[in-house]
């Protein structure tokens, strides 16, 4: 591998010069996302919690209804035999 080198060092010159570029734009990229996340608005913050408070609200709220109409459905699924054996007799 070593006697390979100096035929590898012609390949590696303009491979490391463009690298060079692009480490520079994700090193920016990365330092505006990292001041995006520091300089986030507290007044979004309190919104986004209020929503998914509500959020919670309405999943609990859903899962309430649903286990009433299922209770419903089976009372009523139980009172129909009770009629079809009155109005047989």
């Amino acid at each position: 591998m070593l006697n390979r080198l100096p035929e590898l060092v012609p390949l590696m010159i303009p491979i490391l010069a463009l690298m060079i570029p692009i480490v520079a734009i994700m090193t920016t990229h990365q330092r505006k996302m990292a001041e995006i996340m520091r300089d986030r608005n507290p007044i979004v913050d309190g919104q986004v919690d209020a929503l998914r408070r509500e959020v919670a609200e309405l999943k609990q709220l859903v899962h309430q209804q649903s286990i009433s109409i299922d209770n419903l459905v089976s009372v009523q699924t139980r009172s129909i035999p009770d009629l079809r054996d009155r109005v047989s007799h």
